[in-house]
């Protein structure tokens, strides 16, 4: 208890020692009133001490002009492109260049997406008719549009192989370390695109 008095007297001196330096017309309480400072510390700026709208251009303040800040930086903002931000403020220009490994990367994820996109449908349309359903839709699609049966498995076929052959590139990584400096991934990647699509091609070109 005592030791609690005694802060507390030690406080009120301080509080009390500040009044010699704060502005005229400032109220004793207002100085043992905690503010934007630490409890019991009021905080000055100039002879006004912390406007309500600082940092803000709220009901005509000046907010933080005085540092250089537009007056329309609150339109700026929305402008500004979110990280990581792959396109300009005008959403057309593209920051960044595309290198084979970056592309390689992207490419490996699409095709992720579209074997799961394709496993989904055949188990949706086989749960609904039954297992008979799709190979009915096969038949009748390669009756039906004849022209489109080659761009189709080459479109299904793509991504398997790519995403498969991109897997054990990574298994390769994972197992070695090696290969995953910047001129042997561009390597490896030029080299999976182009047996991805020939390989693709053969299958496609099977009739079956």
């Amino acid at each position: 208890m005592q030791a609690l008095l005694r802060n507390g007297g030690a406080r009120a001196l301080a509080n009390a020692g500040r009044g010699a330096f704060a502005p005229a017309g400032t109220s004793a309480s207002s100085l043992i009133a905690p503010t934007a400072g630490t409890l019991g510390s009021p905080r000055w700026i100039g002879d006004t001490g912390v406007p309500e709208n600082y940092g803000q251009w709220k009901d005509g303040g000046p907010g933080t002009g005085f540092l250089g800040t537009p007056k329309n930086h609150r339109e700026l903002l929305e402008k500004r492109p979110m990280s990581p931000d792959v396109l300009d403020i005008d959403g057309e220009r593209v920051h960044y260049k595309f290198p084979a490994v970056a592309l390689s990367s992207i490419t490996n994820r699409v095709t992720g997406c579209v074997l799961s996109g394709g496993v989904a449908f055949g188990g949706v349309l086989s749960f609904v008719g039954g297992p008979e359903t799709l190979p009915a839709f096969v038949e009748g699609f390669k009756s039906w549009l004849p022209f489109m049966v080659y761009p189709t498995k080459l479109a299904f076929g793509f991504p398997f192989v790519y995403h498969t052959l991109g897997g054990f590139r990574h298994l390769y990584w994972d197992k070695t370390t090696e290969g995953i400096d910047n001129q042997s991934a561009k390597a490896s990647s030029i080299a999976l695109f182009a047996a991805s699509g020939g390989i693709s091609a053969m299958i496609a070109g099977w009739t079956f």
